[in-house]
């Protein structure tokens, strides 16, 4: 199966990203049900790996992360795959987690850590048009007012990709304290 470890998000910063999202004037935005911001993500794992996955996380000991959001921007290199929320405040839990998982013998890819939502999935090739409306939605926007979230907990989920979207099932979650 195919996992990964997030931070939910409650509905007082999903529901503003969802009428973000919806006025953007290109790409297919992430349901309300999956907006989350990724921690690590394992890719397939087999059913066998779940008990050492759940020691491995269950060792995390973190307090709640104060999450800040900063500015809505295109991400994905030369050519943007996605519109995301970038957001500070839980790099640290990003490494205690990345190390718990390694320690257990978990490979992950070793690339920086850049904390955001995704809130857009873009087309794989856009038009000169579109990326000059993307450009003006993007530099519209500013910093989304809203504000610090505090989260108390990380969760792991499954994630099945599907025509219309992946569909992501929480598995465990894992409180800060």
């Amino acid at each position: 199966m195919r996992l990964f470890v997030a931070l939910p998000l409650p509905e007082a910063v999903t529901a503003p990203l969802v009428r973000l999202a919806e006025a953007a004037p290109l790409g297919r935005a992430v349901a309300e049900e999956n907006l989350h911001l990724t921690l690590a993500f394992l890719g397939e794992v087999g059913q066998s790996a779940l008990p050492a996955l759940d020691g491995a996380l269950s060792t995390v000991c973190a307090p709640p992360v104060c999450l800040s959001f900063h500015e809505v921007a295109a991400l994905g290199g030369r050519q943007a795959r996605v519109v995301a929320l970038t957001a500070r405040g839980p790099e640290a839990l990003y490494k205690r987690i990345v190390s718990a998982l390694r320690l257990a013998g978990f490979a992950l890819p070793r690339r920086r850590f850049r904390a955001h939502v995704t809130l857009l999935r873009l087309p794989r090739r856009l038009e000169p048009g579109q990326e000059q409306r993307l450009a003006r939605f993007l530099a519209r926007l500013g910093t989304p007012p809203i504000g610090p979230v505090s989260i108390d907990r990380f969760t792991l989920y499954a994630s099945q990709l599907h025509p219309d979207g992946a569909r992501y099932e929480p598995l465990a979650e894992y409180a800060l304290r």
